[in-house]
């Protein structure tokens, strides 16, 4: 579930081509290691709703690469966007484990 920050503490990143992708975080999260896991979840969730809402259900099924290259694209541009370093580690540990 991607909850929604109050907006004086929040930042909203949203995107508009390739994907649309909305996603809240308060800038106070990516201070420990475990806020910048938990924006990393959500950024994740995120990429796999905007993939799946874009795709339907035979497609996901039938086209899994095009679906898993979809959510990799749109992690990739929320974790460019938020553009914390310790956000980026956690990312590119992902990848690697990938």
């Amino acid at each position: 579930m991607i909850k929604k920050l109050a907006a004086a503490a929040a930042l909203s990143v949203a995107f508009s081509a390739p994907a649309f992708a909305d996603m809240s975080y308060a800038p106070a999260e990516l201070t420990t290691e475990q806020g910048a896991t938990d924006v990393y979840q959500r950024i994740q969730a995120a990429a796999e709703s905007t993939c799946d809402s874009r795709l339907n259900h035979d497609s996901v099924i039938k086209y899994r690469k095009v679906r898993d290259r979809c959510v990799s694209d749109v992690v990739d541009q929320l974790v460019h966007k938020v553009n914390d370093p310790q956000l980026d580690k956690i990312h590119n540990e992902h990848r690697a484990s990938v």
